[in-house]
């Protein structure tokens, strides 16, 4: 087998003595045995995708198969033996590998099982951080020597390095100014050639439209009201209306079955009452006697056409009770992945019934509430898809004099308001 490639540029000249001696850190028979996997079943693939990249490999080989496989997989395509065998054939990474082309089926006989993928993985990603310590180490001390920083500088870029390799950043992940420079004028471009036309997801109210611009990729939407304000059902049809409109949405109802909330949704285009389509009938006016709807009478037409319109519409819906941010996440890359176009906007109903990692629950309900704000953010930006995220207000609104709604209404955590970049609220007056 090849010697490993250093995952970063060392740039450290001498080095740190008997530390550059000695052979980085890392996991080959991890990194053998979680290709094995994936190569076996790409399912795998989504119990690491959202920390492990192609550089994280002390094989440069390995690397290379991960990143074949990842680009596969995330094209809704097959990753194994056969169907990479072409491009490595191709690109000539595994000609000068003692095992050649044959090394992608030696593979399989390392593969683990798919439940001990996350471990290897992580086995992989501390290696990768391990060698960073050691590159920036060995910098900071080649810097210390050579007298031509001061040391306050040193111990910042160290300090700064460190900092994001915890985070689990790398160099890779910086961008220059010129090529966010380049994205700001294609976006000004693009915004030219819509001559006002919404620059994000339709919400598919025209006064809501025009406040936002519409839902913008990477965006972390949120709406706030108090129970039985209509909350579900007013983001119910701005699913059903951005669908309608061509979107993919991802429908995470962790309150209510989806029966429920599409019940709203027939109700509203079928212009009646939610009560009148769960009951199949409504009380008379002025009386207090209920009347089923006649089976060929107006009103059942109107809910069946509702829901013929509905039933077309490129809509998922996960009604998983207490669903973990990190469910959502593995199932709207899926979606993702599986539908033509991808995946536009998410609408998860809502925080108060989706949990955080067992880390932030043991330390209570602000800290995990917190940790998820970030998640769903986090979520947003890797999308590329806005995400309308549904929240319950606190109670003590109704105790004011102007009981209208206001950010630091936003229950159990006030890192809410800081990671949304749009919120608004439903207030009913009485």
């Amino acid at each position: 087998m090849n010697a490993p490639a250093h995952p970063v540029p060392s740039g450290s000249g001498a080095g740190l003595v008997g530390v550059s001696l000695r052979q980085p850190p890392a996991s080959l028979q991890a990194e053998q045995g979680l290709l094995g996997a994936l190569l076996t079943n790409n399912r795998a693939y989504d119990r690491v995708s959202d920390f492990l990249r192609p550089e994280h490999f002390a094989d440069a080989v390995h690397g290379a198969i991960y990143a074949a496989i990842a680009r596969r997989i995330e094209a809704g395509q097959v990753a194994d033996v056969v169907t990479l065998r072409p491009e490595f054939e191709n690109t000539g990474v595994l000609d000068e590998h003692p095992g050649g082309i044959g090394y992608l089926a030696q593979l399989l006989s390392a593969m683990v099982s798919v439940l001990n993928v996350p471990e290897y993985g992580r086995l992989i990603h501390d290696a990768w951080a391990r060698r960073c310590v050691i590159d920036a180490c060995e910098r900071a001390v080649t810097a210390a020597f050579g007298g031509s920083a001061e040391a306050a500088e040193i111990v910042q870029e160290l300090d700064a390095t460190l900092s994001d390799v915890a985070q689990g950043r790398d160099a890779a992940a910086l961008v220059p100014t010129s090529r966010v420079v380049n994205e700001v004028v294609d976006r000004f471009l693009r915004a030219v050639e819509r001559r006002g036309a919404l620059s994000g997801v339709t919400s598919g109210y025209a006064a809501l439209d025009r406040k936002t611009g519409g839902f913008n990729p990477g965006d972390l939407i949120v709406l706030g009201a108090r129970p039985s304000m209509g909350k579900t059902a007013f983001a119910a049809c701005i699913a059903a209306r951005a669908a309608a409109a061509g979107h993919r949405v991802l429908f995470v109802s962790a309150e209510m079955q989806a029966w429920g909330v599409l019940a709203r949704v027939t109700a509203a285009v079928a212009g009646l009452p939610v009560a009148a389509v769960l009951r199949g009938g409504a009380v008379l006016p002025g009386t207090n006697r209920f009347e089923p709807f006649a089976t060929d009478g107006p009103e059942t037409a109107r809910v069946i056409e509702a829901a013929r319109r509905i039933s077309s519409l490129p809509v998922e819906w996960d009604q998983t009770p207490r669903a973990s941010v990190a469910a959502i996440r593995a199932r709207a890359r899926r979606m993702r992945r599986a539908r033509d176009g991808g995946l536009d906007l998410v609408v998860v109903d809502y925080l108060g019934r989706c949990t955080g990692s067992p880390e932030a629950r043991r330390q209570g309900r602000l800290a995990e509430v917190s940790e998820m704000a970030r998640d769903f953010k986090g979520l947003a930006m890797e999308l590329g898809a806005p995400v309308l995220l549904l929240s319950q207000l606190s109670r003590a609104l109704t105790s004011r004099e102007d009981p209208r709604p206001l950010l630091n209404d936003l229950r159990d955590s006030g890192e809410i308001e800081q990671e949304a970049d749009v919120v608004m609220f439903l207030h009913r007056e009485h």
